[in-house]
């Protein structure tokens, strides 16, 4: 997840699921790690990836007080 500017919040969510809120774990599955956390990435790696992983993920920020998401759908094959 690109960030560029001053964000406040920040998590990462697999459909209602948070994995994370900043560099706070909530996802009980030991695959799922940051490998990012700085001023522009905020970004999520997913060891030994399965079908059951697939779907949408959102990356949520807060930033000048505005909320703003990216979206990625991630396909296995």
């Amino acid at each position: 997840c690109k960030i560029d500017e001053e964000v406040t919040h920040k998590a990462w969510l697999n459909r209602s699921n948070i994995l994370f809120t900043g560099t706070d774990k909530w996802s009980l599955d030991s695959r799922v790690s940051l490998v990012n956390n700085n001023n522009s990435d905020f970004s999520i790696k997913i060891e030994r990836v399965m079908v059951a992983d697939e779907g949408p993920y959102t990356c949520s920020f807060q930033a000048r007080n505005q909320p703003r998401t990216a979206h990625v759908y991630l396909i296995v094959q």
